[in-house]
This record gives C-alpha cells, structure tokens and sequence, in this order.
C-alpha cells in the first residue's frame, strides 16, 4: 500500500508520486495543517487510475476576495491520477495527475511524476516531478510544453472543468523520497513546489522552506498515521484507513451450514411414480421444504408444482445477498425432499411478488458436481436460466406455502444526513422510524415509514428564499423546510404492483405518497434478456410537491416527469446507465452514470447530470453530480443479508436535473436473479 499524502492521493507529504493503491482500493484520509482539515475519500477505478473527492475547511481564508460570513471556507474539489507506465526494471513507474479538476480551483494544478524503487526489498524510493499551476510556484521556469500563460483562476459557480488551465503557465520541478525504515515505519523527505499564495496572502499559513519532513506508521487494520515537520514553520497529522471492497471485513462468514445434497439410490430400473396418487404426499412435500427452509432461516416457499420428473418451486430469498447461494440452498433442499423419479428442478425466485426467472437444473447435475472443484461453474453452465414464463409449470401437484403473503415491520432509531451544505459539512438527524412491508401476492405490495427526529441539525440548512427569476422551481432547494415545519412525517405511504408483459417485459406501478416531498404515480416498464445486462426501461410520473409539514397535505405545484433509460455493460464490472426525459423542475436533459460493482453487493459510482437549466440558473455547483457508495451490510457482520446501506455524496443539492426517488425500480430487483448475477456470484453455489 503505498503512502497517501495530505491530499489523499499516493504521495510524499505534499507533492505526489508515481504509486498507485491496489486495485479497487477504498481510502479515506484525514489531514490537519495551521487549522486547515482536509478530508479525501479515493478510489482506485481502475488498477492505474485513482479518483479522488476532497472537502477542505481553510480558516479565514477569501479567495476570490469576497468576505465570508463563517470562520472556515469550505472547499470541495475532484482529482485524477493516472498512471501511465509501470515500475520495470531499470525503467521508473510515470504518472500524469490533475488536482481540483472540477471546482473552483483553489487545489488546482497538473504533475507529470516519476518514482524509481532501490535497494533490498525496495525500501528506498525516489521520486520527481514536473508540476504546474500550485505544483509550479517556487523557482517556475517557462513552459516547457510551449502551452502559454495560464489564465487567472475564474472561481465563479465552481463544479466546471478547467480545461484552459491545464498543464499551461509555469513549471516547477519537486521531488522527494522515502525510505521503508521497518515493516510498519517510513520516513518522508521532499522539496516542495507549492507556495500557498493565496492562504500565505491571507494570513492563513506561513512559508519558509520548500523542506518537509515527516514519518508515517502502519496500524495495520487500524489505518495508518502520519507526523510532518513542513515548510520550515509548522507541523501536520494526517490519518489514513483503506479498505477493499473485495475483501470482507471477516474471514468467511458464520452463516449455519447448508443442508448437504441427499444423491438417489442407484437403480437399473425407472424410479417409481406412485406418488403421485398419494392423497396426502402434497402437504407432506410442502411441510418437509418448510422445515428445511425454515431451519435455513434465509429463504421462504411460495408455491410447490410437481409432475413425476419435473418441480417447479417458487421462493422468497429474505437472506443472502449473493442470489447463486440461495439458488444453491434451494437445490439442496430440493434434493432431499423431493421423490426419486423427479430429474428436473426450477427455480423461480420471487421479487416483489413477481417472477424474476427460472432456473432449470437436472438434478443429476446437482448430485454430482457438489464436490466438484469446478462444480459451481459446472452446474451453471449446464443449467438453463429463462423468462419465468416461457414454460408452464407442472400442473399434475400444485401446493402453496403455509404462509404465501409476507408481513414485515419494525421500529427502531434512524440516522440522516446531508453532507457539504455550503453553510456547513455535516448536517443530520437521529430519530426513530416506525415502518412496514406487506406483500399481498400476486405482485401488489404495500410499505411506509413515519419518522420522528429526536435531534439534530437539518433543519438549520440554508432555504432558498423565493424562485429565482427564469430559474427552475425549487424541487429540491427549499428541503429544509420539510424538517423545520414537521415534528413528525410520513417519509412514504405506497401501494405497488409488479408483473410481467412478456418473457422479458417487467412492469412496476405505484401510487401514493412516494418520498418525502413528492406524492402521486408512477408507471415503469423494463425490457431485460435474462442473459444479458443490457436492459432498456421507460417510467412516466405525475406528480405533486407534498406540504411541509409531512403529512398527507399537497401544493399547487405538479410536474409530469419520466425517462428513457438504457442500462448496459462496460467492460469487467463496470456498468453504465443513461436516462434521458424530463426532470421535477421540468427541465429536459440526461443523466450518465458510471458503477463498478463487486459480486458481495458493493457499489461504486459517478453520475452528472446536464439538462437545459443553464449553469447560472442552477448556481453553485453548476450541475448536479456526485459519487454513490452501496456497501451491503453483510460485508461487515460477517452474515447473510439482503440489507444495504448507500451513501450519495453530492457536492451540493439544487433543482436542476432532480429526480424523482421511488422505491423498488425494476433494473437493479429483477437483475438480481438473472444470468449474469447468478455467473458473478457462482463462487457462493454451495456455500
């Protein structure tokens, strides 16, 4: 693992290096300098390239020379690091690096960086650079790419790209190395190229030295810290913890075992089909799957269809969120319970009340590849996964569970937060949240939640005082109401509908009171190949701004919303995902997401959004973006779970390009249990 500097990227202490963290990497660094916090969340997208998002407090600092009414100004801003060649031989690893590519260049400047590694076990790296805008102040010297002046910072909205800045103006040349002392300690030394004008100017920091100094210890899972003598006048911490999203934060997990795999008796003649006769054998197949499942803990029979060589059983999975384990479990627990002359086996899993697909497995296969080195890949392989329609079911048996409708509720604490308010970095609220969840069969499902904040800080977020003229309708700017006029709300009230067009034709309906400031219906369609990740979906929404009290209560204003949507695979796990249609505020435009997703339920993205709300009429930020984080609960409990927890960190929240957020949309449910997923978690199969 390579050091992270104070701007959360690989790097000395200020300046960068060559390194990269391993691939899919997960880092948050935390720095303090002369009362400047910096804190970094970086990603390794890609095994050479790292992304960055960074939140900076600088105390009495005005860069645009504008007076703030708060003690900090508070900074957000993006990097990239990309580096280009590998470390080989005699020839150094080369990086290419932008910092505060999209915001209002305070951070802003570009390296090209090289780091060699020397010595027995390479503890001795060392590394040099080109800087330019921040990275080329001390001792600069002319272009050296013949690019011309760099322009002045233009801080305006921020959230921009600023390609004429890029790799122009002076250069500097910085350096540095550091040294492997032991297993846990290294030692920092480099030359830096940054002066801090603009904090020096105001007072906010003093230069005197282009030396730094400095040693960081690894704490192993505990993350590592750091200790800086810099710039001849003060000193800095800074604190880093890594994680990797393929790795769990245990070894294995402590789920109960499997039922094993019962193999038939070996025969020379035909298994017996009797019975089928058997007045009693329905309820006694149904009740002997129940207790299995029941035992199991994780899933729940539906229906039961047999004929003597064929069952088709339909399943609620409420446990694993790797869909081929639970597909795996149901496979056990069909080979011990179902008769001997029955050779086929599907598996329908039900989402929501609907068919996700049919799996269709001989149960030969099941019997001789459980122990079998490759025997997930193998059984998969051999398997055939379809649109749950395509073929009927059995219709000699026909069984349902005991308990085919499913009613789940709960009441307990909640935690909301909104992150980089302009006024302030962190705002939330803790409370408690009665909710519950019917699923009537049939594919209608009911659910809502009422919430009571006990304490918290949302509703001091800055409101937007009035509609700005020619600007879009404030969907999303005068949020803060909704927590300052209610004690209690109802976040959501819905009735869905799910179902099916065709083999592979999906449908979602729902209406009600779909989130906290918007009610009315929603209409979705989705045409998804159970063999591919290619999707296309259409959702259409009418409706109203909800009032501010929580209740059941509605404004004047209404909106008809929708999108065209078209899902689609990248390359590796990398996934995409366009929506082009009509935004809350009624403004037109697209959205472009980017997700690398891990097979244990991780998930992280990017999106932007650009639509015809100019970026003077949106404000600061410009556009709306942001990064996603889905971290699956189990990753850290060490069991099964479906549960999951997602992040948005949006530099900041505004009307243009909102969208509405309804529960349950049908790409990332029905997905689950289609032939890709159940391919990308095969490694689960007998778990």
């Amino acid at each position: 693992m390579p050091t992270l500097n104070y701007y959360g990227l690989p790097g000395l202490i200020d300046m960068p290096t060559a390194n990269v963290m391993p691939d899919a990497d997960l880092s948050l660094t935390g720095s303090y300098v002369d009362g400047t916090l910096r804190g970094t969340i970086a990603f390794q997208v890609m095994p050479r390239l790292t992304a960055t998002f960074r939140y900076a407090a600088i105390p009495e600092f005005t860069p645009d020379s504008t007076p703030i009414n708060q003690d900090y100004y508070l900074d957000r801003s993006f990097d990239l690091h990309w580096q280009i060649l590998e470390e080989e031989s005699w020839w150094p690893s080369l990086a290419v690096g932008i910092r505060d590519i999209a915001g209002t260049g305070v951070y802003g400047g570009e390296y090209i960086v090289a780091t060699r590694h020397f010595g027995a076990d390479d503890r001795l790296a060392v590394t040099a650079g080109l800087g330019f805008g921040r990275l080329g102040e001390r001792d600069g010297f002319a272009n050296p790419f013949g690019l011309g002046d760099r322009p002045p910072r233009d801080f305006g909205l921020g959230g921009t790209v600023n390609f004429d800045q890029f790799f122009r103006g002076d250069a500097a040349v910085f350096g540095g190395v550091e040294y492997q002392a032991s297993d846990r300690l290294r030692l920092q030394l480099e030359y830096s190229t940054d002066l801090y004008t603009a904090e020096a100017a105001d007072g906010v920091i003093e230069i005197e030295s282009p030396i730094n100094l400095g040693a960081t210890y690894d704490m192993g899972r505990y993350g590592t810290i750091g200790a800086h003598y810099l710039y001849g006048t003060t000193f800095g911490l800074s604190y880093s913890l890594s994680t990797n999203p393929r790795r769990g934060a245990f070894n294995g997990t402590v789920d109960a075992a499997p039922e094993p795999v019962r193999p038939r008796p070996l025969s020379a003649e035909p298994y017996a089909t009797s019975w089928v006769s058997q007045p009693d054998g329905p309820p006694i197949l149904r009740d002997n799957v129940e207790r299995l499942f029941e035992e199991d803990g994780g899933l729940e029979l539906v229906s039961l269809s047999l004929d003597p060589q064929r069952a088709t059983i339909r399943v609620r999975n409420i446990r694993y969120g790797q869909e081929a384990m639970a597909l795996g479990r149901v496979l056990r627990v069909l080979s011990v319970t179902m008769p001997n002359s029955v050779e086929v086996f599907e598996v329908i899993f039900i989402v929501n009340g609907a068919d996700a697909s049919r799996v269709r497995v001989n149960r030969s296969d099941v019997e001789g590849l459980e122990h079998d080195v490759n025997g997930a890949s193998g059984l998969l392989a051999r398997a055939d996964v379809e649109p749950a329609g395509r073929v009927r079911d059995p219709d000699t048996i026909t069984v349902r569970g005991t308990a085919p409708d499913r009613l789940t509720w709960g009441i307990g604490p909640y935690i909301e937060t909104a992150l980089f308010d302009p006024d302030a970095p962190f705002r939330g609220d803790l409370g408690l949240e009665a909710q519950a969840r019917f699923e009537f069969g049939r594919g209608f499902v009911a659910e809502g939640a009422l919430r009571v904040p006990l304490i918290g800080n949302l509703s001091d977020a800055r409101v937007v005082d009035g509609v700005e003229p020619g600007g879009p309708f404030p969907v999303r700017s005068e949020s803060a109401l909704y927590y300052q006029e209610s004690e209690a709300r109802l976040d959501r009230l819905t009735l869905s509908h799910y179902g099916r067009l065709g083999d592979d034709l999906y449908t979602r309906l729902t209406f009600g009171y779909m989130e906290r400031m918007f009610a009315g219906a929603s209409a979705e369609v989705l045409w998804q190949r159970v063999d591919s990740r290619l999707g296309l979906g259409v959702e259409l929404n009418h409706v109203w701004r909800r009032d501010f009290d929580g209740g059941f209560g509605l404004q004047d204003y209404s909106v008809t919303s929708g999108h065209v949507s078209a899902y689609f695979p990248i390359f590796g796990d990398f996934t995409g995902q366009v929506d082009v249609g009509r935004y809350l505020a009624g403004d037109y435009g697209a959205t472009l997401r980017v997700d690398r997703e891990f097979a244990n339920g991780w998930r992280v993205g990017a999106f932007a959004t650009f639509t015809d709300v100019s970026f003077d009429e949106f404000g600061e930020g410009s556009f709306d973006k942001g990064i996603e984080l889905t971290v699956p609960l189990g990753w850290f409990t060490g069991t099964s779970s479906r549960s999951e927890q997602t992040t948005t960190l949006r530099p900041i929240l505004r009307d243009g390009g909102a969208r509405l957020s309804v529960e349950g949309r049908l790409h990332d449910l029905i997905l689950d249990y289609h032939q890709p997923a159940l391919e990308e978690t095969e490694a689960m199969l007998w778990r």
